[in-house]
C-alpha cells in the first residue's frame, strides 16, 4: 500500500544558564525565543511495491563451438585480406616510386653527360672558327672578331661548367635518396610481411583460403601457360588451386577443355611412339593387340589406326618368316621323339612321360614334361635351353593341339595302338 507518514518530533526543553542580570536582560528576546520550540517533521516513506513471486527468465541458447569458430575465421579472413592488401599496395607504391627515381636519375645523368660532351667539344669549335675567321677577315676586323670569339667562349665555357657541376650533383643527391629509399622501403615491406606472417600463422586454414582468391586468376593464367608448353600434371595443379580461389567459372572451364585435348594428344602421342618402338620381335602382335585395346578404351582408335595397321602388318610378316625358320626344327624334334609346341620364336620341345588307360578302355591320358625349349636370339641364331625346375602338365594347351605335329602325334598313337 502507498502510506505516506507523518512524523512529529519534539525536542525537550533547554536549560538557561544562569547569568549576570545584565546579560540576562540582554538575551531575554533570545532566551524567551530559545526556551522550548517544537519542530514539525513531515517525512515520505518508500512507496515501492516488492513481490514475493519468483521473477520469470529468459534462456538465452548457448552458441556452438562451430559458430563461434566461423565468426573467428571471418573476423580472420577480413584481417588477414586487408594485410595482404596493404602488402600489395605497399609493393606497387614502391616498385612506382623505384621506377620514378630511377627515371629521374637516368635523366639527370644524361643531362649531365650531354653537358659534358658539349664542353668537350668546345675547344674544337672555337677553333673552327678561329680558322674561319682568318680565312675570311684581315686587319682590324679580324682582331676584333677574334677577341669576341675568345670572350664568347669563355662566357660559354662558364655557362657549361656550371650547368655540369648542378648536373652533377642533382644526380649525386638523387643516387643519395635512392640508397636511403632502398633501405626505407626494404624496411617498410618487411614489418608488412611480419604483420602478415603473424595473422597467418594464427589461421594457417584462413590464410591458405584468402591466398587462393588472391592468386585465383594468376593460377589460371599461369595454367593456361603450361597446357600450352606441355606441362600437364603442373597444369592440373595450378587448374585445381584456381578452382580453390573460386576463378572465373567460364575461363575455368576453357582452360579445362585445352587440358583434357592436349591429354588426349598426350596419350596418342605416347601410343603411337609404344607401338612403333614394339617392331617387329617375337610378341609384337599380342602386344600391339594390348595397345590397340587402350586405344578403344580411351576413344583414340581412329587417331592411332593408321600406325597400329602398318606395325600389325610389318609383325606378322616378321611371325610368317619366324614360323617358316622354325618349320624344320620343330620336324626335326619330333623325329628324336618330341611333341614342338611351336610359339612365336620359341620352340617348346614336350615329351609324353606316362600314359593311362581310361575305365572305358577308349582313350588315354597322358602326362607330359617339358625338355627343353628352342628359342630365337637378336642374332638370329636359335638357342637350345634346358628348364631349371621340371615343369609336367597333364594336358597340353589348346593352341598345340591345333598343331599339324599334334595330329600327326595323335595320328602316330592310334596306329600304335
Amino acid at each position: 500500500m502507498n502510506s505516506t507518514t507523518m512524523l512529529v518530533c519534539e525536542t525537550p526543553t533547554l536549560p538557561i544558564v544562569a547569568a549576570s542580570e545584565e546579560g540576562e536582560k540582554e538575551n531575554a528576546p533570545e532566551s524567551a525565543a530559545l526556551g522550548t520550540f517544537t519542530v514539525a517533521c513531515a517525512t515520505d516513506l518508500s512507496t515501492t511495491e516488492y513481490s514475493t513471486e519468483p521473477p520469470a527468465c529468459q534462456i538465452a541458447t548457448a552458441p556452438t563451438l562451430e559458430e563461434i569458430e566461423s565468426e573467428i575465421a571471418a573476423a580472420a579472413r577480413q584481417r588477414i585480406e586487408a594485410a595482404l592488401r596493404d602488402l600489395n599496395e605497399t609493393r606497387a607504391r614502391i616498385e612506382r616510386e623505384r621506377n620514378a627515381r630511377e627515371s629521374a636519375l637516368k635523366a639527370m645523368q644524361e643531362r649531365a653527360n650531354k653537358t659534358r660532351a658539349e664542353l668537350d667539344g668546345l675547344a674544337g669549335e672555337r677553333t673552327a672558327m678561329e680558322r674561319r675567321a682568318q680565312t675570311f677577315l684581315t686587319g682590324d676586323a679580324l682582331q676584333a672578331t677574334l677577341e669576341k670569339i675568345h670572350l664568347a667562349f669563355n662566357v660559354r665555357q662558364l655557362e657549361l661548367e656550371d650547368a655540369l657541376a648542378v648536373a652533377e650533383a642533382d644526380a649525386q643527391e638523387m643516387q643519395t635518396q635512392i640508397q636511403a629509399a632502398l633501405i626505407s622501403d626494404a624496411l617498410e615491406l618487411q614489418l608488412a610481411e611480419q604483420y602478415l606472417a603473424q595473422l597467418e600463422t594464427a589461421a594457417p586454414d584462413v590464410a591458405n583460403a584468402v591466398r587462393l582468391v588472391a592468386t585465383a586468376q594468376e593460377n589460371l593464367i599461369a595454367a593456361r601457360q603450361a597446357v600450352n608448353d606441355g606441362l600437364l600434371h603442373n597444369a592440373e595443379v595450378l587448374l585445381v588451386k584456381a578452382k580453390a580461389g573460386n576463378a572465373e567459372p567460364t575461363q575455368i572451364g576453357e582452360v579445362e577443355q585445352m587440358l583434357a585435348a592436349a591429354r588426349k594428344d598426350q596419350t596418342i602421342r605416347d601410343l603411337i611412339a609404344r607401338i612403333n618402338a614394339i617392331g617387329d620381335q617375337p610378341g609384337a602382335v599380342r602386344r600391339i593387340k594390348q595397345l590397340w585395346d587402350e586405344a578403344e578404351t580411351a576413344g583414340i582408335a581412329n587417331q592411332v589406326a593408321s600406325v597400329a595397321n602398318r606395325a600389325f602388318e610389318a609383325a606378322r610378316r616378321a611371325i610368317n618368316a619366324r614360323y617358316a625358320q622354325a618349320r624344320p626344327i620343330a620336324d626335326h624334334l619330333v623325329t628324336e621323339g618330341f611333341l614342338p609346341v611351336v610359339g612365336d620364336g620359341r620352340i617348346e620341345a614336350w615329351k609324353s612321360v606316362a600314359r593311362h588307360t581310361n575305365s572305358l578302355g577308349t582313350e588315354s591320358d597322358n602326362t607330359w614334361e617339358l625338355d627343353h625349349v628352342v628359342s630365337l636370339r637378336a642374332n638370329g641364331v636359335w638357342r637350345t635351353e634346358k628348364p631349371r625346375v621340371a615343369v609336367t602338365r597333364k594336358d597340353l594347351p589348346p593352341r598345340a593341339k591345333r598343331s599339324r605335329w599334334y595330329h600327326a602325334w595323335v595320328s602316330a598313337q592310334s596306329t600304335t595302338d
